[in-house]
């Protein structure tokens, strides 16, 4: 049974608990190593400054989650590991390469991914976006909130930025050389999955790293007894890693990504199987990218980087029904330049971070070789310049100014009357003041915006046929402006060690946001039998339009707390979405869920429960079905003998979704999978 009502009494009294928690656990400790220990605890960010922060010290909303989180939920999908941070949600169903990440109610084609610093720029209708086995990440990062003032175009609902594996992360203390086999099962979709890895270190400077991993899976079984169909699937992903470090000021990196699915699914993967609309559809992705810092010890002044990197996605679909050919593929490259200035002192100083940075989006579609306009062939480039400061006042307080400016173009292979060539400027300033060693006040203002995508602003052809003559058809509008949000949040940051017994840590965060977002894009579909602009015959059209001028404002708690023992957390989102022009509630907004979570620490097992107790939504337009209450748990057990020497052997098992709970998220349209019983083990040499 859902627990509703204690959803409901959180978030009247969330405010009370938050205060009691913060006063009770972090009001009496000492803090002399609490950052040496925090980072156990969460990590660092690069999102929110483009530079390795603890996300404590940021004003930004940022969680990260960390390598030993990614072996231990056994994740096969990136929502695996997304699912239970407040105001993330995941949409699209269980398929994976169907799954969208939301933030915050914005969603996914709204979200700017990174993988190792490179931007992910696909985007189609009904598909994810980034195809990663999350075996091979080492952290994700999610920052909430706008972010165009340092990553330009994309980044209205936030960043989530992945980081793949370095040999380092892999290789035992003293160790030179390793070698790592995985096997893993899971048995609500007889998923199989099988992983080797090979690392090591030549002499002082270099560091290699080469990972493959295969996963194979049948059809997935749901919460209500049935099966999905067409949900079977295999995928083959491989990394390879190469560093160098000739002296202790330069570093460069090489990395090389490949991912491969294949699976026959309904065109549209984010619905029930439908016979006459199966495809047989195979992804391929590929990631390139080559970095280079330099950081001389006797120089403040020149820090600089630069990230190359190229992504290229083919996705490959052949119609069961009839063997019609659809080949889409999505090229980007680009350049990341950046220099950090520091100077001042530990009282007052500055951080400067100057950068330039440009990409441009290929894309080519063909339906049986021929152009297809319903993906139209076309090219959008994006340069940008921005400044960063973080200024250090008085030691307690920080200011951090920001301030970016980009350039697009959009071109269309068909018509280039129709091209777009426009500008726009991205402003950020926040502010953080220690009240106290452990207690921090964050208030930030972040502005962000959209370029419409190649495919909104020259899609044509038919969207949708009704019947013998009857057709509905994409108009195109290149006249559509970009997507802008203004963001205002303050937040109230705890963090502590030494709480209850030597070696303990905490953290808590409350934030509240409020997200204007103008010209929002949306896909306007007008049915009509009789002729209309654009079709002359029945079936009417559909175009992109900027239709809607959307607010979302809400706000989210994070608390965490680890002993030497034990460890528990929690965290709370709630988001309200609606239309400012008319009042109505937007329709894709998640609903509120509260997220538990409790461990104990026997060496060498590790015991755990989670949980994630979702509310009803039914603030919904009319013409959208609300969602009921649910209430789902997991149990995990890692048991890491030490008999075969430290970290030689790990032995994972989990069961997601304990009690087989029937379910539907509110942004999908399909049923969540069933209990999944699962288990992996990992062997190094």
């Amino acid at each position: 049974m859902a627990l509703a009502p204690l959803l409901r009494t959180f978030k009247f009294s969330s405010r009370s608990i938050y205060c009691c928690l913060v006063g009770c656990l972090f009001g009496t400790a000492t803090t002399a190593e609490q950052a040496a220990v925090y980072s156990r605890l969460q990590g660092v960010t690069a999102t929110a400054t483009k530079g390795n922060r603890d996300p404590f010290t940021v004003a930004e909303s940022v969680s990260v989650v960390g390598r030993e989180e990614v072996e231990r939920r056994q994740a096969v999908l990136l929502s695996d590991l997304l699912k239970d941070l407040p105001n993330v949600d995941i949409g699209g169903g269980p398929r994976g390469i169907a799954q969208e990440i939301v933030i915050r109610g914005v969603s996914d084609e709204r979200i700017l991914f990174l993988l190792d610093g490179a931007r992910q720029n696909f985007t189609r209708a009904h598909n994810g976006r980034v195809f990663v086995d999350p075996e091979l990440l080492k952290q994700v990062e999610v920052l909430r909130g706008p972010a165009s003032a340092l990553w330009g175009s994309g980044a209205i609902g936030g960043v989530v930025a992945l980081t793949t594996v370095d040999a380092a992360d892999l290789l035992s203390p003293g160790d030179t050389f390793g070698a790592r086999f995985k096997l893993g099962y899971q048995d609500v979709n007889n998923l199989w999955r099988s992983s080797a890895s090979a690392y090591g270190l030549i002499g002082d400077s270099v560091d290699l790293l080469a990972d493959v991993s295969y996963r194979d899976a049948n059809d997935t079984d749901l919460g209500d007894g049935t099966t999905l169909e067409r949900s079977a699937f295999d995928a083959l992903s491989g990394l390879f890693k190469f560093t160098w470090s000739p002296t202790s000021e330069h570093n460069v990196a090489a990395t090389a990504q490949m991912f491969d699915e294949d699976g026959a699914v309904p065109s549209n993967p984010q619905i029930a199987s439908t016979p006459d609309d199966l495809v047989d559809r195979e992804t391929e992705q590929r990631n390139l990218s080559l970095r280079y810092t330099f950081e001389p010890a006797d120089s403040p002044l020149l820090r600089p980087s630069v990230v190359l990197y190229r992504n290229e996605t083919d996705i490959s679909e052949r119609r069961l029904v009839d063997g019609r050919q659809d080949d889409t593929e999505v090229t980007t490259w680009g350049v990341d330049l950046r220099n950090r200035f520091a100077w001042g002192s530990d009282a007052i100083g500055h951080v400067l971070t100057a950068g330039v940075d440009y990409f441009e989006d290929e894309a080519e579609a063909s339906r049986d070789g021929m152009p297809r306009p319903s993906f139209p062939s076309a090219k959008q480039s994006v340069l940008g310049a921005y400044l960063h400061d973080e200024i250090r006042l008085m030691r307690r307080l920080t200011l951090v100014p920001g301030l970016r400016w980009d350039s697009y173009e959009s071109e269309s292979e068909g018509d280039s009357a129709a091209d777009q060539d426009e500008s726009e400027w991205s402003a950020k300033l926040a502010a953080s003041f220690a009240l106290t060693d452990w207690l921090t006040l964050h208030a930030a203002y972040n502005e962000a915006f959209r370029a419409p995508n190649v495919n909104e602003l020259f899609v044509s052809g038919t969207h949708f046929t009704c019947g013998p003559g009857c057709a509905n058809l994409f108009v195109p509008n290149p006249a559509l402006k970009p997507e802008k949000a203004r963001n205002l949040e303050f937040a109230l940051g705890a963090r502590k060690s030494g709480l209850f017994q030597a070696g303990d840590q905490g953290r808590a965060r409350f934030a509240v946001f409020r997200n204007d977002i103008d010209d929002f894009i949306d896909q306007v579909v007008n049915f009509s039998f009789a002729p209309v602009p654009g079709n002359p015959g029945p079936g009417g059209v559909s175009t992109f339009e900027n239709v809607a001028n959307a607010r979302l404002e809400g706000f989210e708690i994070e608390l965490a707390y680890d002993a030497p023992t034990w460890f528990a957390k929690a965290g709370y989102g709630r988001t309200r979405g609606e239309d400012r022009d008319t009042g109505e509630h937007l329709a894709r907004i998640p609903a509120d869920a509260l997220t538990l979570g409790v461990g104990v620490k026997l060496e060498p097992v590790t015991l755990g429960w989670r949980a994630r107790f979702v509310d009803e939504q039914d603030r919904v337009p009319d013409d959208v079905a609300p969602t009921g209450s649910y209430d789902l748990h997991d149990i995990y057990l890692t048991w890491k003998p030490q008999r075969f020497g430290k970290d030689k052997l790990r032995i994972d098992l989990g069961v997601d979704n304990l009690f087989d709970e029937d379910y539907r998220p509110h942004l999908s349209l399909l049923n969540g999978p069933g209990r999944n019983v699962k288990a992996t083990v990992a062997v190094a040499f």
